[in-house]
């Protein structure tokens, strides 16, 4: 039996059209509450997840009409002075104002743009199903480390891998520029059935993503800086 629970639902003051819908997927190990550490884990495991879902957004950028507009766009940064400050791609700006110790990120939601999201997630784990909420009323650390790795690293300290892993991409494409910009998030668990990673630690999860626009004087297809 599967267990369904909207964790958070927090209606903001203005909502646009619905602009966007798409789904990003992760296989793999996802730790267990009891792990410990910040979030329940420890920096790099989220920042490994976080290098999971690169190139799935990466993907969107090239392929969403919108998105693809965006990433052949050229603008100017100083009218003033075109050779002190040459025309650059949007994108490569975009990476250079959300840097963390040399690694440009681009996410898709930011206060500037004035988009947030809702997330609606299936949670496939070998373990019971349900158990979102403990009996102390703290959300399964396993949903705390995901959300951690769909947005921003908070500072340049948290930009860590594992050693062997490959060189971090940059720049890193990102879901969100920080988590205060979900504003619904529901959880449906239920049992895995085929093997995604360590026996103990393995899950996966499909999650829907719904872009909103929350700025009530902004175009639902334009992105600012």
């Amino acid at each position: 039996m599967c267990e369904s629970q909207t964790l958070i639902d927090d209606p903001v003051d203005f909502r646009g059209e619905k602009t966007m819908e798409f789904h990003l997927v992760y296989a793999g190990d996802l730790l267990k509450p009891a792990s410990g550490g910040k979030h329940g884990g420890r920096v790099w495991e989220k920042h490994a997840i976080r290098k999971y879902f690169h190139p799935q957004m990466r993907k969107l950028w090239e392929t969403h009409p919108a998105l693809r507009y965006y990433g052949d766009k050229i603008i100017e940064i100083d009218h003033n002075d075109v050779r002190l400050n040459p025309p650059q791609p949007f994108l490569t700006v975009l990476a250079r104002n959300y840097e963390k110790s040399g690694t440009g990120f681009i996410p898709l939601m930011t206060e500037a743009n004035g988009l947030a999201c809702a997330l609606d997630i299936l949670f496939l784990r070998p373990d019971q199903p349900g158990s979102i909420v403990d009996h102390a009323g703290d959300l399964d650390n396993r949903v705390k480390v995901l959300i951690d790795a769909l947005q921003i690293p908070p500072s340049g300290s948290e930009i860590v891998s594992k050693s062997g892993e490959e060189d971090n991409p940059n720049p890193m494409y990102c879901l969100l520029q920080d988590d205060k910009l979900i504003t619904s998030l529901r959880v449906k668990t239920d049992r895995l059935l085929f093997s995604a990673g360590d026996t103990f630690r393995e899950a996966c999860l499909i999650i829907r993503v719904e872009t909103l626009n929350i700025d009530p004087f902004g175009s639902p297809w334009e992105l600012h800086l």
